[in-house]
């Protein structure tokens, strides 16, 4: 049964499927111990098991899965970006505008956005209020999707989460409090921006929080 069981020199524990059970071996340093398990105990091992990557780097950031479900982290460098904004009169206009850096925090199926100054973005990253309608006021940050499906907070649908925050209107649900200059309707701000030739959104209109990346994804997830 030993040279059956032998397991590669880094393993710290192995699972093996036998007829009518299961075994696990535990590997501690020199020493080995085996233990019959069944397979309600197997299933609980496995619904409890919990996988987060991390402080990684581009536009994924961090991922974390659990049994109740799945938080991540991702972000959207400042650049050029399309976007489409009802009117006060209720016309849908696309506008091509410098927007900053945009930070995404998706929990099972709920997500929020935020805003950064800088280009580059890490844990210790400043947040600031994203200056976009159809976000959630008090710096809350949550997205308000309207009557579009949202998907799970999963790697494999980051593309989707992004296109659905550009592809559909901003309107004018919590439009206020959303830039320095425009604190009615931050919409107008971004119509002044798509009228002039620039291509940097001005980091003087942001709304800095006091709270960085790390600190929303300790309150999120950490403390949770």
């Amino acid at each position: 049964m030993n040279n059956l069981l032998t397991s590669p020199p880094d393993a710290l524990g192995a699972l093996y499927f036998l007829p009518g059970q299961y075994l696990f071996k535990r590997i501690e340093g020199e020493k080995e111990t085996t233990k019959a398990l069944s397979s309600q105990q197997i299933a609980r091992a496995f619904r409890e098991y919990r996988i987060d990557t991390g402080w990684i780097t581009r536009k994924v950031l961090r991922y974390r899965e659990e049994p109740e479900g799945n938080y991540i982290l991702s972000y959207e460098p400042a650049g050029m970006r399309t976007i489409f904004v009802e009117t006060e009169g209720g016309e849908v206009v696309e506008m091509t505008i410098p927007l900053p850096t945009l930070i995404l925090f998706g929990r099972r199926n709920e997500f929020y956005l935020w805003a950064a100054k800088g280009k580059n973005v890490n844990s210790k990253t400043k947040l600031a209020v994203a200056p976009l309608p159809n976000i959630g006021g008090n710096s809350s940050g949550k997205i308000c999707f309207g009557s579009n499906e949202v998907p799970e907070a999963k790697i494999e649908n980051l593309d989707l989460i992004w296109n659905l925050i550009f592809n559909a209107p901003f309107n004018s649900d919590h439009s206020t409090q959303k830039c320095q200059s425009e604190p009615k309707d931050v919409r107008h701000l971004l119509v002044a921006l798509a009228k002039k030739p620039v291509k940097r959104f001005p980091n003087s209109e942001l709304l800095e929080i006091n709270a960085t990346i790390e600190d929303l994804w300790a309150q999120a997830v950490d403390k949770n």
